[in-house]
């Protein structure tokens, strides 16, 4: 665990680099935190951190930075709940169930939860899309499945094949070696968010979920500046894993957040 010096030092580095984003307006828009969370509040999400971390990449202070970032950026599904529902992994904002939606899935892993509460929901396909080899095979036991439209190929922000780090014991894979080993790797399909949808006839996206392994930031930024697709919900993970220092990380996560808002 790291020393009270060194945790003054992150703190003091991290706000240095959120300085930018820390404007009259961004103030203006996230004053009711100072009502809704007091010092202690904060210390106590603090100390919830250190003694439950999640996952062994995370830090405990960059899971105390995201959650503010959460309670600037989000509505609290605890405060609102008549405005969401859980659906299988994910939350999201209710839906009209006699709507015509379309709705990709990006990043499947072995938890087709929400995928398949989602059809049956709102009794609508599924995109979902994965090039991982052993979600592939996993997916075998869906193919019957006329509603989870099922893709071995991964969302990017060009159409290319690409290295994808494995695992031989894991079903996530990503252009980053996030499991720690170079040398596991297979060449997979990626395609533009624009391109997928020409080719599905799509020219919108009512929910676009996404837990694609540290890239969900490019796709996002990519889609917002050279595309006119806006879809009504983005349900996402961004990870930091070892990817990038979260001290510019964070920063980033904070002004796309600002781009989806503008």
């Amino acid at each position: 665990m790291a020393t009270d010096k060194e945790l003054l030092s992150l703190l003091k580095a991290t706000e240095g680099s959120l300085k930018t984003f820390v404007t009259d307006e961004f103030q203006s828009k996230n004053a009711y935190l100072l009502d809704k969370y007091s010092d202690q509040e904060i210390f106590e999400v603090f100390k919830y951190c250190l003694l439950r971390p999640s996952g062994k990449s995370w830090s405990p202070i960059w899971q105390t930075m995201q959650l503010i970032f959460q309670a600037a950026f989000s509505e609290s599904y605890l405060s609102r709940q008549d405005r969401f529902v859980k659906v299988g992994n994910y939350i999201i904002h209710r839906m009209p169930k006699n709507a015509d939606l379309i709705i990709y899935s990006f990043g499947i892993g072995t938890d087709v939860s929400f995928d398949t509460k989602a059809a049956e929901m709102y009794r609508t396909p599924i995109f979902m899309y994965d090039p991982t080899p052993a979600v592939i095979d996993f997916m075998q036991a869906y193919k019957d499945n006329e509603l989870l439209k099922f893709v071995p190929e991964g969302v990017y922000t060009e159409d290319v094949s690409i290295k994808f780090f494995t695992h031989p014991d894991k079903a996530n894979s990503s252009i980053y070696p996030i499991h720690g080993n170079q040398t596991n790797f297979v060449e997979v399909p990626v395609k533009k968010l624009e391109t997928i949808m020409r080719e599905n006839g799509h020219d919108r996206i009512d929910i676009l979920k996404m837990d694609i392994e540290g890239v969900a930031d490019k796709v996002i930024e990519q889609m917002i500046d050279e595309t006119p697709v806006r879809p009504l919900q983005i349900v996402t993970e961004f990870e930091v894993r070892g990817i990038e220092n979260p001290v510019t990380y964070l920063p980033k996560i904070a002004s796309l957040m600002s781009k989806l808002q503008g």
